[in-house]
């Protein structure tokens, strides 16, 4: 499936990259959990790597500590259920077992998987239980833009593979507008932290995220509607469009306690903090829909 590192090699990485051991070993076996699907045809233009990991494919420096989210449609996965058996994968020195797997919202339209458990024959430096677990989130929604085949990446050098594979990751307009509706109706700070990174990396000349204004603002509409119908108590304070950009916009706190639970690597955490991040949405982001 992969390299697997040994612990020398993860004890230097995770000093110079700034991410725990513990942290940097349950990465390694979420690679293996999306090269497991990837080999299993999970994955194609409708069915997608989503969230922080995809955005990694963009050369994002935030590095997510404990999901996985993917979009998928039960075209590819029927029944649902059938995720447990997708997500399960053993090797002579990997195994990766899901302990619960149960719908999340009402209409049954997304999945969790957790706690997903994994045991690790090539490291000694887990030896806590609790911190040998990962959960992965997975919707049913599908999405509303083809997903875009990139290289799979990490922000770590382990020597994972001499070639990166290429799998299917979720549109970063598609991304944008989930992130957008997680910040505004879920107040989650990392979706807005991950909205000021992409709103830079597009400004970018020759930069991995290319961005058209009005297929984001389509896009977000769309996003809109659909979870609009799904959850119309959560969403009934923004009727359009112009309601979530009315508060994307706002001035935004970034509480200490909140704050710190977002994790960058080492060379990006100076540069990536809350005035940074507040005047790229405000400033680059935002104009976008106007």
């Amino acid at each position: 499936m992969i390299s697997y590192p040994a612990d020398k090699e993860i004890v230097t990485e995770a000093s110079s990259s700034g991410i725990p051991e513990p942290v940097l070993i349950r990465d390694i076996i979420r690679i293996v959990e999306v090269l497991n699907l990837q080999a299993k045809d999970f994955f194609g233009k409708r069915s997608v790597l989503a969230g922080s990991m995809a955005l990694r494919c963009f050369e994002s420096p935030r590095f997510t500590v404990y999901d996985a989210d993917f979009s998928t449609t039960t075209e590819t996965v029927y029944p649902e259920t059938k995720l447990k058996k997708l997500l399960a994968y053993n090797d002579e020195l990997v195994d990766i077992e899901v302990g619960s797997l149960h719908p999340h919202d009402q209409r049954g339209t997304a999945w969790l998987a957790d706690p997903i458990s994994y045991s690790a024959g090539f490291t000694a430096l887990v030896p806590n239980p609790d911190d040998r677990t990962f959960k992965a989130d997975v919707s049913f929604r599908g999405v509303v833009l083809d997903g875009l085949e990139r290289p799979l990446s990490v922000s770590y050098d382990l020597g994972l593979w001499e070639e990166a594979p290429v799998i299917w990751v979720m549109n970063p307009h598609e991304t944008v507008a989930e992130k957008i509706l997680g910040w505004c109706v879920n107040r989650e700070l990392k979706h807005y932290a991950d909205l000021g990174f992409i709103a830079i990396e597009a400004e970018k000349k020759g930069g991995g995220i290319l961005l058209d204004n009005q297929l984001l603002r389509d896009t977000l509409d769309r996003k809109l509607k659909i979870m609009a119908d799904l959850q119309p108590d959560n969403y009934e304070a923004f009727p359009s469009v112009d309601e979530l950009i009315a508060e994307l916009a706002a001035p935004v706190a970034f509480p200490n306690q909140d704050w710190q639970k977002i994790m960058y690597i080492k060379s990006a955490q100076g540069l990536y903090q809350p005035k940074l991040l507040s005047a790229a949405v405000e400033k680059l982001l935002v104009p976008r829909f106007a």
